[in-house]
């Protein structure tokens, strides 16, 4: 029995070739039944069909990505918005930056959730350092 091992990088060539041998063989043992042909035409119909699916959802995903990079190009952010920083963020980002705060406790001083915090002050960090 012929075994159908399609990749994602084979080239349309191979493809085509382990898809006709595959056919080949399939024809070959549906010969020897009654109602081969109809199984045959069966399967080349649900093969198509398989196929140009696979097409059209292969062209939807380029559009979508074409789609995407056109808007960021455009300066369009996806995702939720960031809700804005506490008052009093900026104050306990440079005592926990100095050490007159551990991290949870300047986190739990602007009621926020430990790793937001930790990652709104290191974002701060950066743009500190840009300027």
């Amino acid at each position: 029995m012929c075994s159908l091992s399609l990749k994602p990088g084979d080239s349309f060539g191979e493809q085509r070739n382990q898809m006709q041998a595959l056919a080949k063989e399939i024809a070959g043992d549906l010969a020897a039944l009654e109602s081969g042909q109809d199984l045959l035409g069966d399967f080349v119909t649900e093969l198509y069909l398989t196929f140009a699916e696979e097409s059209r959802r292969s062209s939807r995903r380029q559009k979508q990505a074409a789609g995407i990079a056109a808007a960021k190009a455009q300066g369009v952010r996806f995702g939720r918005p960031a809700l804005p920083l506490p008052e009093n963020f900026e104050e306990c980002r440079r005592a926990w930056l100095d050490g007159r705060m551990s991290l949870r406790q300047a986190a739990n001083a602007c009621g926020m959730p430990l790793s937001t915090f930790q990652r709104a002050a290191q974002r701060g960090e950066k743009e500190d350092r840009a300027v």
